[in-house]
């Protein structure tokens, strides 16, 4: 067997079963498809093929593994099982006045504006809902993450859990479009996110973008800050902005540009695991007032991988951002006539404080209960 070809956790489990009649439900990634659906046919396993993704769904016992390892046109081979999700963001937030009528996102459509995103299995099976991408970078047709930030981000929003069945977004039914606007070091300048807001400016009614998501930041000494203004004049525009606060805490004067914008919802860190705002979580005030607005779970989530493995782990406010832009389009798919400010205020009315320090938490975090 080629032990570099298959998950530990994978190996782990068909050791501790100790098994050649218990198999395991395994996800197989072909580095070429036609070849290995030939072999899967050739040997007459039986396998649902996902050819989006370049894998296979196909049940394995140890003595399956080491043959599917050797081969040359197999990429790697991990466990379609439970994977462990820390789930504390969600019984913190506690959505259940949102999700108990199923408000899940759906009729809504959330735009990334990050480093891309792949086709992960969570976001096309059973349906696509990546309805649009657009490389702003490298200017490729068909949706990709060389950083992998782009797809976590998207992953937090509007993951629907179907290599785990726990690890579940918050707006699981949204449509998804993925602006390339940061490159595979996880930078980029300000003409390039200013093209890409100008696309959403553009393009919000065509394609019913209720929400947009901007897990970056940049450092803002000016008055006339060009990120705010564009996120400002999508604000204006009738559309939910939210963006991260930062990670350059615990210093005051922190908050990084576009979330110094008085008008647009800015997210800080929220640590769980002690229920503090998180050290690294950038704080105000701003040139134009107190922010950030509200905190959510940053620190250890889990979410949608760029590579063979489905999932990994994150912290930073950039993963506290996705999780209030999924709750907006929940918000928004439960009461589409809200608009944008009445949503932010719906937040801040439901947010529970940690210090009462604005500057530090804005209103606390998020608690619907």
């Amino acid at each position: 067997m080629n032990k570099n070809k298959v998950s530990p956790k994978l190996l782990c489990n068909v050791h501790i079963l100790k098994n050649l009649e218990n198999k395991q439900k395994t996800i197989v990634f072909a580095s070429n498809f036609d070849k290995t659906k030939y072999f899967f046919d050739k040997n007459k396993y039986f396998y649902t093929p996902y050819r989006f993704a370049s894998c296979f769904e196909i049940d394995a016992d140890s003595e399956d593994l080491s043959i599917f390892s050797e081969q040359d046109f197999i990429e790697y081979i991990y466990p379609n099982s439970k994977v462990m999700l820390s789930n504390k963001e969600k019984q913190i937030i506690n959505l259940n006045r949102l999700s108990e009528n199923k408000f899940l996102g759906q009729g809504q459509t959330i735009c990334f504006i990050d480093t891309g995103i792949v086709p992960h299995f969570d976001f096309i099976f059973p349906t696509n809902r990546i309805v649009k991408f657009i490389d702003l970078i490298n200017k490729q047709k068909h949706p990709y993450d060389d950083n992998g930030h782009g797809t976590f981000v998207s992953g937090i929003a509007c993951g629907a859990g179907i290599l785990s069945k726990t690890n579940i977004g918050f707006a699981p039914k949204s449509k998804i479009i993925s602006i390339k606007a940061l490159s595979k070091s996880g930078d980029s300048n300000s003409n390039t996110i200013l093209d890409a807001m100008q696309w959403v400016y553009e393009n919000h009614k065509a394609y019913n973008i209720g929400v947009v998501c901007m897990s970056f930041g940049a450092d803002s000494e000016e008055n006339i800050d060009p990120l705010s203004k564009g996120a400002e004049a999508l604000w204006k525009r009738g559309i939910v902005v939210v963006a991260a606060a930062g990670n350059s805490g615990p210093n005051k004067q922190t908050i990084k540009s576009p979330g110094n914008n008085p008008n647009i919802i800015t997210v800080g860190a929220l640590d769980v695991s002690n229920m503090t705002i998180a050290d690294f979580s950038s704080r105000g005030p701003t040139i134009y007032g107190h922010k950030p607005d509200l905190l959510a779970p940053a620190v250890d989530i889990v979410s949608c991988s760029n590579t063979t493995n489905p999932y990994t782990t994150m912290s930073g406010t950039s993963v506290a951002t996705p999780i209030v832009a999924g709750i907006c389009a929940d918000i928004k798919s439960k009461y589409p006539n809200m608009t944008n400010v009445e949503i932010k205020n719906f937040l801040l009315e439901h947010c529970t404080k940690i210090t009462g320090n604005i500057d530090f938490e804005g209103a606390g975090y998020l608690n619907f209960v």
